[in-house]
């Protein structure tokens, strides 16, 4: 069993050729409906480019753990590789180091695992919900709104923090809370913004403005509330604080098209086998690895949406405990 485990190096050739193929269907894609219109963009950014950069993702995730290239050179060449698609700047370089050293080591854990929602804004958002429900839903449906433009889900981290912060005279940031991940170098972070801008002007220059739009609009709608597969997946992955399983997987024909991301108990309980490895995990161990999701990605994207995007990792203990590092904002005299 732990033979067939270990990464033969076919599976390692083909996930390294995974990113080029990407690359290749994502600007593709740009150059269909560079000579389009608004709206196709828009509905090609929403049904296939956000899958792209989701399955771009995922292979992120694979690198992080460098269960695709473990020398410095190869892995940084095929990280840049994945960075000419996502256009990230450097963000898929802090996503790999918090994801390794903070989300896996310190899973559930609010202070130190970065995927918790900072518990102010949370704490605000949920007060002004039980002061002002149906204004609420207004501002749940002005959100998704916002987070369909282009670069929406930049717009509406300024917008929408300001807005609670404002209302509910309470603060939306902790400040007390450092997650204590480890950081890229400089160089390294420098030199995947250069990627990043390289492949914005070779977009641009090849595919036009449409062309260009269509990949930011991927990136957009992939990173905001509108994300479906994304933040379907994130709500499906982890219960949080006081659950008796931390961790769950989603079998669905998607996995295909996402390195079996959706095997994530799996993936958590043996962080160093890669993808192409988790389904025969589930074969070898079904009494081992039943957590199971019952609800598709879709499912619990939208019940997040119809709760006022309210996430299921927080408890009214955990709350207790954590408000007094959410102070009332003083007014001036």
């Amino acid at each position: 069993a732990h033979s067939r485990l270990r990464l033969a190096s076919c599976d390692k050739h083909l996930t390294a050729l995974a990113a080029p193929l990407l690359l290749a269907i994502h600007w593709s894609i740009a150059a269909l409906v560079s000579d389009s219109n608004i709206l196709v963009v828009f509905v090609t950014a929403f049904f296939a480019g956000q899958l792209v950069i989701h399955a771009t993702g995922a292979l992120v995730h694979e690198t992080a753990h460098k269960l695709v290239f473990r020398k410095r050179l190869p892995k940084l060449l095929f990280d840049l590789n994945l960075e000419l698609i996502l256009g990230s700047f450097g963000k898929q370089l802090t996503y790999q180091h918090e994801h390794v050293s903070s989300h896996h080591p310190y899973m559930g854990n609010y202070e130190r695992d970065y995927e918790h929602e900072d518990v102010c804004g949370y704490l605000a958002r949920q007060k002004y919900i039980q002061h002002h429900p149906k204004c609420q839903r207004l501002v749940t449906v002005a959100t998704l709104l916002v987070h369909l433009l282009p670069f929406g889900f930049i717009l509406a981290d300024e917008i929408f923090p300001r807005f609670y912060r404002h209302v509910t005279r309470q603060e939306v940031t902790d400040k007390q809370r450092h997650i204590g991940a480890t950081r890229p170098s400089r160089f390294d972070q420098n030199l995947f913004i250069a990627v990043s801008l390289l492949a914005n002007i070779i977009l641009f220059v090849s595919f036009g403005f449409l062309g260009w739009l269509y990949h930011n609009w991927s990136l957009s709608l992939f990173l905001g509330k509108c994300g479906i597969t994304n933040l379907g997946q994130s709500l499906s992955e982890h219960d949080g604080i006081g659950s008796e399983e931390p961790t769950f997987s989603t079998y669905w024909w998607g996995n295909k098209l996402l390195f079996n991301t959706g095997y994530h108990n799996e993936h958590h309980t043996f962080p160093n086998v890669p993808w192409t490895r988790l389904p025969l995990l589930k074969k070898l161990s079904p009494e081992v690895f039943h957590a199971t999701r019952k609800k598709s990605y879709f499912r619990l994207w939208w019940e997040h949406v119809r709760d006022d995007f309210s996430p299921s990792r927080y408890n009214d203990m955990m709350q207790a405990d954590l408000s007094e590092r959410c102070p009332e904002i003083q007014t001036k005299r």
